[in-house]
């Protein structure tokens, strides 16, 4: 039985590719000469306004924040100064602003209402009676 096997030294030692004469020395301008040209862009100025839109963008938002919470507390300001005038006005109707007692008088005639109007034995009884 034969086989197919080749040594080596069977092979032909011949490569069966070539390549053409000068074709590295040429290749970069061959290459070059196939690109389009590159075109030159003009580069433009930056002005002063184009550098500092951003921070004046951020400046006004802040101004407008700023005077739009200013207008809201101030319109709630102005909304609670008008319940507070209403309540003094309320408060200054009441007899009791202009009474000047001291602590001790207060404490005196709350205690007499108390024992007077029979309070105490209310509060004590449901107090006392509910807790046995």
């Amino acid at each position: 039985m034969e086989t197919n096997k080749k040594t080596l030294v069977d092979i032909n030692k011949d490569i069966p590719f070539k390549v053409p004469e000068n074709y590295f020395s040429q290749f970069n301008e061959s290459i070059m000469a196939k690109l389009p040209e590159k075109e030159v862009k003009i580069v433009e100025p930056v002005t002063l306004w184009e550098k500092s839109k951003t921070w004046m963008y951020m400046a006004a938002m802040f101004f407008g924040l700023f005077f739009t919470i200013k207008v809201l507390v101030t319109s709630t300001d102005t909304s609670n100064q008008t319940n507070n005038i209403a309540s003094t006005t309320i408060s200054q109707e009441d007899s009791w602003n202009d009474v000047k007692i001291s602590e001790e008088e207060f404490f005196d005639y709350i205690e007499t209402q108390f024992v007077d109007e029979n309070y105490y034995d209310l509060v004590y009884n449901q107090v006392y009676l509910n807790s046995l």
